[in-house]
């Protein structure tokens, strides 16, 4: 056995054993949702079982330890399941619902039906001699696995949404880094790079998204003041917008009176009608118990007053559906432009903050009145 064959065995023994710890953390962290630690989990174990799989290929050929139907299954497994950690990974990092996502998977299973079926038809590959050979239809493998990151890619973009980042670079560059570090053993078959790309993208991956959990705030699934606090620290350079308040009216009342498993469901329903009606205009926070702010990256007070419009209705159709029934609190707002021409970022908020309560008076008289 040459000392570059023994390299590729020590190296895929390092990835199984990284992969190995990574699915022990992924499946115990408790800032993740279950779903997200049990696909986290589950990419990490397939990536272990291709990895097995390809060493035994690698330890095989060179010292024809095994027959030839041991190879064959071997390399059937491996072709069937490498496309599905990518797949695997896209549930993890995102779940929702994607027609386009369920129609690139079928790529997927197809492959892995000609790669479970090729010891007997030889489509994706051949082993004759005790060597591995590329079948007729490779290309389905090569495919499912272009269809594979396509799905991870819709996963990505819908991730970026969902934890409003508007940045986008990172997710690109670990796409690239996957994509480009697995395509180099697809096309040079002797350079075993993949599965050192997989165990690093796939321990980049948990990392850079346990750092985003840690963003959210757990009950409305907005941003959380730690987040808040760190991006108005660049709000207060040379830069503009527009800060919306949110304040929710004698929401004390409503956890005296209905528990606080309903206030924090309360609190679950504004945040996601902020993020519908916001999240496209710039960051939603959740910046304190009851307090809720919106940076957006317009100027036009217009843009603002209509969209603000909007919410207001939303949450009227909400307090008079059936299941609320008035249970829902109301909301106070505020707004105010910011730019360094008019003295920036702070106090654009306490213009904001003084509209709203101005707003929340308005609305406290006119109860009593009645």
């Amino acid at each position: 056995m040459t000392d570059l064959i023994i390299n590729y065995i020590a190296l895929d023994l390092i990835c199984i054993a990284a992969l190995a710890i990574l699915a022990h953390y992924a499946r115990s962290n408790v800032l993740f949702t279950d779903t997200m630690s049990k696909y986290f989990t589950l990419a990490a174990l397939i990536a272990v079982v291709v990895i097995m799989a390809e060493l035994a290929a690698v330890v095989a050929e060179n010292l024809s330890s095994l027959n030839r139907v041991s190879i064959l299954i071997i390399n059937a497994l491996g072709f069937a399941l490498s496309p599905f950690i990518a797949v695997v990974l896209s549930q993890a990092i995102h779940s929702g619902k994607s027609r386009l996502r369920s129609w690139l998977t079928v790529a997927v299973w197809i492959n892995a039906f000609f790669a479970l079926t090729s010891p007997w038809t030889g489509l994706i590959f051949t082993v004759s001699d005790g060597l591995y050979r590329r079948g007729p239809l490779f290309a389905v493998f090569t495919a499912a696995y272009l269809c594979a990151f396509a799905v991870l890619a819709i996963a990505s973009v819908m991730a970026m949404k969902h934890y409003q980042l508007h940045q986008k670079s990172t997710f690109i560059l670990l796409l690239l880094f996957t994509l480009s570090g697995t395509a180099v053993q697809v096309i040079w078959p002797q350079v075993h790079s993949s599965w050192l790309t997989v165990s690093l993208s796939l321990v980049l991956y948990y990392a850079y998204f346990c750092m985003l959990t840690e963003t959210q705030d757990s009950v409305t699934g907005l941003l959380n003041r730690h987040v808040y606090d760190r991006h108005t620290k660049d709000l207060r350079r040379d830069v503009s917008g527009t800060v919306i308040t949110f304040d929710l009216d004698n929401f004390k009342d409503i956890n005296d009176q209905f528990g606080h498993q309903w206030g924090d469901y309360c609190l679950g329903i504004i945040g996601k009608l902020i993020r519908d009606c916001f999240c496209e205009m710039g960051s939603c926070y959740r910046t304190g118990g009851d307090e809720f702010c919106v940076i957006c990256r317009t100027s036009e007070e217009e843009v603002a007053e209509e969209t603000l419009s909007v919410f207001h209705q939303k949450i009227d159709d909400f307090r008079n559906s059936a299941n609320i029934q008035g249970k829902l609190p109301m909301v106070s707002t505020g707004y105010a432009v910011f730019s360094p021409l008019n003295g920036g970022y702070d106090l654009a908020m306490i213009a904001a903050d003084t509209q709203m309560y101005a707003y929340k008076n308005i609305r406290k008289n006119k109860d009593q009145t009645n």
